[in-house]
């Protein structure tokens, strides 16, 4: 009912075209009519009842309902049927999110190579890698439940501790995932944005899916064994927990992207702005077009062989047939979305018409100066903030402080804004200071290398040397040298923790 309130399209001027439609189809009825033989006036009726098959089916369909019922919603299509919220291209990848990973006993099965948690382990970082810059924080539980990692704006911190998660360290033994939801959901709590959850695990305890509370942060779980079990749709039912099979590729993860990406649209309203799934109707419309192919009815190739002819060689050699077609069933936002999910953002980017996502493929193909241009116009909170992130993260800090002071200008609640605002000016203020010292720096020898990190009248090139950057094999061998190894260092903790206060836990 919710839905069925919020429906609505999008560009319900599309909608038009029916009434053609429509005064096409009674034409054609009536021609169609008027040319059928009388044959009733020279055929006794009597012999006429014995001749005729299916006299009480005459209403039967024409090839040209077929041809109309599919440009009928195709129209319906183009006018943008729309009933639930739409996810920012940017809350999608930049909101908090807590991992979960199961460490019960069974996650060490080897039915999934190369065992359950090492592929579990393989899809947190691919998940982690895929996403750009958003906090990610890390809890692992069995029995118990215990904090890893807390948010974070560097993942690669987390990854260590990744690695040396084990079900020997967990204190005891059990899958209390809901537990783990409710630490996730204490570290959520401290965040200004709406975050999610995300279980990676073999399964779910039957009797733990009561213990679950009905709505909180956005929830989904990556479901890592062959065979999970019937308790895993009840929990997915009962717990509004979206469940993703895992697989060998990528699907797995960009179905994660896409229950997250739903729930969070759930959680945040988006900003009022809907999502265009008028391609649902297309499975209709082709099923249509394919009953062009039964006997008996006529198919009209000389159209499509004409508009085929009128494609320009060129183009199709250099788009492809197959982006040529696409252009003709799917808008420039869908053939943009499709790209998108591909990971192909500077094609994406050129495809899409909507500004935020254009802004958020650039953004991803790591144009930021081009992102920043594609908000630029658009005199929304959100929109400048996303805008003063993508200035930042082209080293252009004084746009950025300009942008996060138009978006408070806009909405002075909006808290990304503000904490962005904050973080970038004490950016300019570290690099000011740096050039401060480094005026005052007398006989020293040339630098290695140069970075220009301030626009406008701060704007200068900056001191760095190469024996002030830890590289990655020092910080390997630092690792190395360090007694406690991760393992038992959590082991240790996470005992303590479950002695101190087990009831909590």
């Amino acid at each position: 009912m919710t839905a069925l309130a919020a429906f609505t399209f999008l560009r319900p001027l599309a909608l038009l075209a029916l009434l053609p439609l429509a005064g096409l189809w009674l034409l054609l009825r009536r021609r169609a009519a008027a040319e059928a033989p009388a044959v009733g006036d020279i055929i006794a009726p009597h012999l006429l009842a014995a001749l005729t098959i299916g006299r009480d089916a005459r209403s039967h369909l024409h090839a040209s309902d077929l041809l109309l019922g599919a440009a009928a919603l195709m129209t319906l299509t183009a006018a943008g049927p729309a009933w639930r919220p739409a996810p920012s291209p940017f809350v999608t990848e930049t909101a908090p999110l807590v991992v979960a990973l199961d460490l019960s006993p069974s996650m060490s099965g080897t039915d999934v190579a190369p065992t359950r948690l090492e592929r579990a382990k393989q899809k947190v970082r691919d998940l982690i890698a895929l996403r750009a810059g958003g906090r990610v924080g890390l809890v692992a539980y069995a029995g118990t439940a215990h904090l890893v990692m807390p948010l974070t704006d560097d993942p690669t911190v987390l990854l260590p501790f990744l690695e040396a998660l084990d079900p020997a360290i967990m204190p005891d033994e059990g899958r209390r995932a809901s537990a783990a939801l409710a630490l996730a959901e204490t570290l959520l709590a401290e965040e200004e944005a709406p975050g999610s959850v995300l279980f990676v695990t073999d399964g779910i305890d039957p009797a733990d899916i009561a213990a679950f509370p009905a709505g909180g942060s956005a929830r989904a779980a990556l479901i890592v064994a062959p065979d999970p079990g019937a308790e895993v749709s009840d929990w997915s039912r009962r717990a509004d927990v979206a469940t993703v099979a895992a697989t060998i590729d990528g699907t797995d993860i960009r179905g994660v992207e896409r229950a997250l990406a739903s729930s969070l649209a759930r959680a945040a309203g988006a900003e009022g702005r809907l999502q265009d799934d008028g391609w649902l109707l297309a499975l209709p419309a082709a099923l249509l077009v394919l009953l062009w192919f039964r006997r008996g009815t006529t198919l009209r190739w000389g159209a499509l062989l004409l508009a085929l002819a009128l494609v320009p060689p060129g183009h199709a050699r250099a788009a492809g047939l197959s982006e040529t077609l696409a252009g003709w069933f799917w808008t420039p936002d869908q053939q943009g979305a499709r790209l998108y999910a591909a990971h192909r953002y500077p094609e994406a980017a050129a495809a899409f018409a909507d500004p935020e996502w254009r802004a958020a493929a650039l953004f991803r193909a790591g144009q930021y100066p081009e992102a920043a241009e594609a908000l630029a116009p658009i005199q929304t909170a959100a929109a400048q903030t996303n805008r003063g992130i993508a200035l930042v993260r082209g080293r252009d800090y004084q746009g950025g402080v300009a942008a996060f002071e138009a978006a408070l200008k806009l909405d002075p609640n909006d808290a990304a804004a503000a904490r962005n605002l904050d973080v970038t000016r004490r950016i300019i203020a570290y690099l000011s200071e740096a050039r401060d010292a480094e005026d005052q720096e007398e006989g020293t020898e040339p630098p290695d290398d140069t970075v220009e990190d301030l626009t406008g009248d701060q704007g200068r090139r900056v001191r760095i040397d190469a024996s002030s950057q830890l590289s990655e094999d020092a910080a390997e061998q630092w690792m190395r040298s360090v007694e406690t190894q991760p393992a038992d260092f959590l082991k240790t903790r996470f005992a303590i923790e479950a002695t101190a206060a087990p009831k909590a836990r």
